[in-house]
């Protein structure tokens, strides 16, 4: 089996769908010798900010001089982001060795599981597995869907978190917040600390009574852990540095954070949280390679500037809370408008369009519709009657953003490139499929996206 022949196997698995239960993924991991059970985790649910905070926590625990597996999805570009070993993805010859691996261990002994499991419980047993071998000090886990029944629920972690909860994914999870939050609960583990950024008060006080049933000590953001920001209204500067901020948990620390955003910054408070956790179960940790791996914090496709002239951002927004944050930072990006907004727009045909839209109109002077190569993807059409039906209600601009529809990704850029000028801002969001296929247009690299 070579690298290509391992992918499409991978990809085919999709045909299976996403489907509620941990029964195919503990029968998997038995055939496996459940590997999951022999190294130490972090677990991390969310519906945005998981994937950030995983980062940084892995980025502090690398820094630290242990050997961190890195789990995380979707990727951008190639399949080895998804995991990695102390922050270098998984080299491509393991991934078709596991592959072939995992595949005759369900081919000879559970011959049923291969016309059902799905490809983020295969992936997720590849990843278990891969950090089994290379003996990990610790394991730092995304939650991949909802989590009480997602593949990765199967861990029993040193320590969990819940970021910030919105509205993504009804069709799976639910069409109300305390439903949703039902679901991300599910990761709570008996006697297992629980760091939250969760503000909404039903929320918390859903939580707060799961972890009591759990006997699970939760970490608040805002109660047991409290910030102070400095001048958190002053326009974005995207050159000069780390966003600087003061925590207060378990220990008082002026912290700098690697990554754009105010939302980054609840973020790294949820992943200083669980840090300190890890700390007081017995992983040791220096304040000076804590801080230092938050600053250093890498995370692509979230608030990432890829050129500075002109501006060329990307951010995988693909739901209303993440367009709503989005919002936020572009309103401090430019607010003089010395130069034209220009934004891409890629999205999935089951995402709440509009929602997502809204917060992105009064900054934007020319959308740009196009659709990443999915099958899941929206027309780009689609993407335009939907500003239609709604841009005269959401902008407060007299004169609305001007639209453009380009069938392919390329074809967005090819279009941009002949009017943009140095002093313009170009944004591409929508989805992390679109980002992903603008960075390997960028970098000439041929990217092995899933396609769906």
């Amino acid at each position: 089996m070579v690298q290509t022949e391992a992918l499409e196997y991978l990809y085919q698995l999709q045909r299976h769908g996403i489907r509620p239960g941990l029964e195919r993924m503990d029968a998997l991991l038995t055939l496996l010798h459940h590997p999951e059970r022999q190294f130490q985790s972090v677990h991390i649910a969310g519906t945005n900010g998981k994937g950030s905070t995983a980062a940084m926590v892995a980025s502090a625990l690398v820094q630290s001089g242990y050997t961190v597996g890195l789990y995380t999805s979707p990727h951008l570009i190639d399949f080895s982001e998804r995991i990695t070993l102390s922050g270098t993805p998984i080299p491509h010859e393991e991934i078709v060795r596991l592959t072939e691996l995992i595949r005759k261990k369900i081919s000879s002994h559970a011959p049923e599981l291969s016309e059902e499991i799905s490809f983020f419980e295969f992936t997720t047993a590849m990843a278990f597995l891969f950090f089994f071998e290379k003996k990990v000090d610790l394991a730092v886990v995304e939650v991949g869907l909802g989590g009480r029944f997602d593949a990765t629920n199967l861990l029993k972690p040193l320590v969990a978190g819940i970021t910030h909860i919105g509205l993504d994914h009804q069709r799976y999870l639910g069409t109300t917040l305390l439903e949703i939050i039902a679901e991300k609960a599910g990761i709570i583990k008996e006697k297992t600390p629980i760091v939250t950024s969760v503000s909404q008060p039903e929320l918390l006080s859903f939580l707060s009574e799961k972890a009591r049933a759990k006997n699970a000590p939760l970490i608040r953001l805002g109660h047991e852990i409290t910030l102070s920001i400095n001048d958190p209204e002053q326009p974005i500067d995207l050159i000069k540095g780390p966003q600087r901020f003061h925590y207060h948990g378990a220990k008082k620390r002026t912290v700098e954070c690697g990554l754009l955003g105010r939302h980054q910054i609840d973020n790294t408070a949820v992943a200083l949280g669980l840090l300190e956790q890890l700390g007081l179960s017995g992983i040791p940790l220096s304040e000076q390679d804590l801080l230092e791996g938050i600053r250093r914090v890498s995370w692509k496709g979230r608030l990432e500037v890829v050129q500075e002239q002109p501006l060329i951002l990307l951010d995988g927004a693909h739901n209303p809370s993440s367009a709503e944050r989005l919002g936020e930072f572009l309103s401090k990006v430019d607010p003089d408008r010395r130069g034209k907004h220009w934004m891409i727009i890629g999205m999935m045909s089951d995402k709440n369009i509009s929602d997502v839209l809204f917060p992105l109109v009064d900054w934007t002077d020319a959308f740009i519709f196009s659709r990443p190569e999915m099958k899941r993807a929206a027309d780009p059409n689609q993407i335009l009657n939907s500003f239609h039906r709604c841009a005269k209600q959401i902008s407060e601009r007299e004169r609305l953003p001007s639209c453009t529809v380009r069938e392919k990704t390329a074809e967005a850029l090819t279009y941009i490139n002949a009017f943009i000028q140095p002093e313009d801002k170009l944004v591409i969001t929508g989805s992390l499929y679109i980002v992903g296929e603008v960075k390997a247009l960028l970098t000439g690299t041929s990217p092995s996206l899933i396609r769906g």
